[in-house]
C-alpha cells in the first residue's frame, strides 16, 4: 500500500474510532498525547503531522488500526 492511502487510512480511522485503543495508541505514537479525549484539534493535527513522519512509525500504526 502506498504510503498516501496508509496515512489516509489512519486519519480516517481515527476520526471514526475516537474512543478506540487504538485510535489512541497511534495519537500517543504520533501527538504523544494517548490519554487526552481525541477530537477535531487532534485529527487536523494528525492529518498535518503524519505525513512528516518517518515511514516505519507510519507502518506501525497502520498495523495496529487493522
Amino acid at each position: 500500500m502506498r504510503r498516501e492511502e496508509e496515512i489516509a487510512s489512519i486519519i480516517s480511522f481515527v476520526d471514526e474510532n475516537r474512543e478506540s485503543t487504538a485510535s489512541k495508541i497511534v495519537c500517543g505514537k504520533i501527538l504523544g498525547e494517548k490519554d487526552r479525549k481525541i477530537d477535531d484539534g487532534m485529527v487536523r493535527e494528525l492529518h498535518s503531522r503524519l505525513p512528516r513522519t518517518k515511514g516505519d512509525i507510519i507502518d506501525d500504526c497502520y498495523h495496529i488500526i487493522s
